[in-house]
């Protein structure tokens, strides 16, 4: 690693990068911090990759919380509108989101090219606003809903999006999403104003407030009755309706009946239930002692299979027991019906010892691993805040760094680190450990020696002066870094603690060993009614 010159930005080069078992191929977009990759799961198949650095989420107490129930309730969508949440989680100081791609031209680009076909106008609105029904039905939200975000149109029209939303639209809800959809409404339906039914919901949508809900809306485009439309069955769907002849519009701005297209009736059911799905296509006047038949207090006895929470995979028990390995910074999760542990180890042994402890717990269930393999000298620092770790790992709002350009960076690439502290005000020790067997230490450094850092603040190191504010508003420190030789993968080291570890700084750079003594004299000297010392870690893969 280089410090001081320049830092400018390098071309990408032919380096692989990953993000844990993902083979990051090229960087097709960009929202803030947020970034979309294409890339490769270990099993070669090709998904799209929103990343978005660790840090950005702890931005409140329940942001990385609000992050995995969010792209866990994203990860249950099943709509053929909805491209599959494959994956989500967090890997060396980067949160991600993996989808299956959603290919072909964009509605955006369609609409560019003039107004759709009365049909396709139709046909597109159906599939779009049934699929936010859907989601907003599982409590998901789109977040970012536009004309870009439609692959397609007509019966194949698909919106993208989903698992972005989990890293980006924290404060987005529900309102937000039917704005979207009602401004989307209006760009469909442009060039068949002289239709009654569309200049009378076109009047409604202009007026604001109308529809309370996506589903309200919805029917107002559907259906000519007041029944809740059944979820999306694209296969059966014809993509031809008769257009109705007329269309209202309910006094009082309440729910706007503006009907446009005419649906053979379907069975009713409850949208909302959890049984709707095999209840549509039930009569639409079943049997009275079917009722029963679908609530599971009729049926007390045991079924024959096992019950379901004896089914789920042991991944806490698993991941509690991989955190005593000092080793090894792995995380395990199900995916695709199986566990799979990913991460990276320091040396054979570490690597060794998660896979025995992956063997030994994971009760029947087929797993897998993606590992990369440190060298083995990484494993000392590791060891040295063990306990800081694990004290970390259980907060709510814990220390968190992120490197912004991701784990794997090429020669020339700047160094950037986004910190954010924990609920608590506290002193930041950061430490660069290289594969040459040296430690840079990044903070403080000669050039910055404010290592103070309030309750939940952020700020970043490694940008030029004046090109970014801090938190607080201050210009960040002038120090700054690059990549450069030797190259391998190295290790970044984040300490907190309510005072400085060490009454002077440090040198700039020394042997690791040295320091680490240093480092373990300076934890043990630490008042046992203070409060416990912090830390974050993660690998950095570094090459030519």
């Amino acid at each position: 690693m280089r410090r001081g010159g320049t830092a400018t930005e390098s071309a990408a080069t032919e380096k692989e990068r990953r993000l844990g078992r993902y083979r990051l191929l090229d960087l097709i977009g960009r929202d803030g911090d947020a970034r979309l990759h294409r890339a490769l799961d270990g099993n070669g198949q090709t998904v799209e990759l929103w990343t978005v650095p660790l840090a950005r989420l702890c931005a409140d107490a329940a942001g990385v919380e609000r992050f995995r129930q969010m792209a866990t309730a994203a990860a249950r969508l099943s709509h053929p509108a909805i491209p599959a949440i494959l994956a989500s989680g967090e890997h060396a100081g980067t949160a991600f989101v993996a989808t299956l791609p959603a290919e072909g031209r964009t509605l955006a680009a369609r609409l560019d090219d003039g107004p759709l076909a009365w049909d396709e106008a139709v046909a597109t609105l159906d599939r779009i606003l049934d699929a936010l029904s859907a989601a907003h039905r599982a409590g998901v939200v789109h977040g970012a809903l536009t004309a870009d975000t439609i692959r397609h149109s007509g019966s194949a029209a698909v919106v993208d999006g989903f698992g972005r939303a989990a890293l980006t639209a924290a404060r987005a809800d529900h309102k937000d999403d039917l704005e979207a959809a009602a401004r989307l409404t209006e760009r469909i339906l442009a060039g068949h104003e002289d239709r009654p039914a569309v200049a009378a919901l076109l009047a409604a949508l202009r007026d604001g407030g109308t529809f309370p809900d996506v589903a309200s809306l919805h029917f107002a485009v559907s259906g000519p009755t007041g029944a809740p439309r059944p979820r999306a069955a694209a296969p059966v769907r014809s993509t031809r309706w008769p257009l109705w002849a007329g269309g209202a519009v309910l006094a009082g701005g309440v729910v706007a009946a503006v009907t446009i297209l005419n649906w053979p009736s379907p069975p009713h059911t409850v949208a909302e239930s959890p049984a709707a799905e095999s209840a549509a296509v039930a009569p639409p006047t079943p049997p009275p002692a079917a009722t029963p038949a679908a609530t599971p207090s009729a049926t007390p006895s045991a079924p024959p299979s096992p019950p379901a929470a004896s089914r789920q995979p042991p991944v806490a028990e698993i991941a509690q027991a991989l955190r005593t390995i000092p080793c090894a910074l792995v995380t395990v999760e199900k995916t695709g019906g199986r566990l799979l542990v990913s991460g990276t180890v320091a040396g054979e042994r570490a690597e060794t010892e998660v896979r025995e402890t992956v063997e030994a717990l994971a009760a029947g269930w087929d797993h897998g691993f993606d590992l990369a393999n440190a060298d083995a000298q990484f494993c000392a620092p590791l060891g040295s805040v063990a306990t800081a770790l694990d004290a970390n790992r259980g907060l709510a709002e814990p220390l968190a760094a992120s490197v912004l350009e991701g784990p794997d960076l090429s020669a020339g690439d700047p160094l950037v680190l986004e910190i954010r502290a924990p609920a608590r005000p506290v002193q930041l020790q950061v430490d660069y450990f290289t594969i040459d067997g040296n430690v840079v230490h990044l903070l403080p450094n000669p050039s910055d020696s404010g290592t103070a850092l309030a309750a939940g603040a952020s700020r970043r190191l490694g940008e030029k002066a004046g090109d970014e504010k801090a938190g607080d508003g201050k210009p960040q420190s002038g120090r700054y870094w690059t990549i450069g030789p030797p190259f391998g993968t190295e290790m970044l080291l984040t300490i907190a603690t309510a005072a400085p570890l060490f009454p002077t700084p440090r040198p700039e750079q020394e042997p690791a060993a040295d320091y680490l003594a240093a480092l373990s004299d300076a934890l043990a000297t630490i008042p046992d009614d203070a409060p416990a010392p912090l830390a974050d870690a993660q690998f950095i893969a570094t090459g030519p």
